[in-house]
């Protein structure tokens, strides 16, 4: 946890003849200007970093007042915060079966009234937003389809997923995920896992009414469940940020201070 800054005007008051009002009016400015100047340099480092992230990221970073003299920066949410801290690799399916959007399966029977599958087995099916080429570092995207997948998919009517006969090569073919090592013991996390079809195999094109335009969008989609492989869905694991720790090195308190307390003077002697 972050050291608090603390403002402390108090000696001013027999130094200048102030009263405790204007004491009071002068440390509650300083307090909301170094707060808002560490926020927004804190926000501006992430904008700096972070891609398809961003937003989560952004809307869980606030400022909680906590009185006329304090306030606090807080970052909430679980991912967030592995964002800043970093986290070790871990299996996303631990998280997406907790999802409000989890569906269950249902008993399966035979033409004989026989049950073949008891059902009650989790599944989620998650949306992924594919970028048009030349879009990473735009919008939060954080990938981009080929130039190939685009010029075949934006041929498509709307909502025509893309089959598997319609991926051009080499994007038809399964890609995998590197084997993930433990870069202090050297030792295998998770085995290389390869993927069952292409990531363009259905992807969709999807058309958008905005006022008098319509703007296409493109998506792909992922099942993940109970049955799903167990090196599926493994996160190798973030570097942590800490944009908080930098925002505060980059941000000279002692100066802003002086400078607001330099402007009250001039005002009031």
């Amino acid at each position: 946890m972050l050291e608090p800054i603390e403002i402390d005007l108090t000696g001013l008051k027999s130094q200048f003849n102030l009263t405790n009002e204007i004491i009071d009016k002068m440390t509650e400015t300083c307090v909301d200007l170094v707060t808002s100047a560490i926020y927004y340099q804190w926000a501006n480092l992430a904008k700096e970093k972070l891609k398809s992230t961003l937003p989560t990221y952004l809307q869980n970073l606030n400022i909680i007042d906590k009185g006329r003299f304090a306030k606090q920066i807080v970052l909430t949410g679980k991912f967030p915060e592995m964002i800043e801290n970093g986290a070790a690799p871990f299996d996303m399916k631990e998280g997406f079966k907790n999802s409000k959007y989890v569906k269950y399966t249902v008993p399966v029977y035979n033409k004989n009234g026989r049950m073949i599958s008891p059902g009650g087995q989790w599944y989620l099916t998650i949306p992924f937003r594919q970028g048009t080429p030349g879009i990473v570092g735009q919008a939060g995207f954080a990938n981009e389809m080929p130039q190939e997948i685009y010029d075949v998919i934006k041929q498509k009517p709307s909502n025509s997923p893309l089959k598997s006969s319609e991926i051009p090569s080499p994007y038809d073919v399964p890609q995998s995920r590197a084997a993930i090592i433990d870069e202090k013991t050297k030792s295998t996390v998770y085995e290389e896992y390869i993927h069952k079809s292409s990531i363009y195999e259905g992807l969709t094109k999807v058309a958008a009414a905005y006022e008098k335009t319509t703007q296409n969008t493109y998506m792909s989609f992922r099942r993940v469940g109970a049955n799903s492989d167990p090196l599926a869905f493994i996160h190798k694991g973030l570097i942590a940020q800490h944009f908080a720790n930098k925002a505060i090195q980059q941000i000279n308190v002692d100066t802003i201070v002086e400078n607001q307390v330099k402007m009250f003077l001039d005002k009031i002697l």
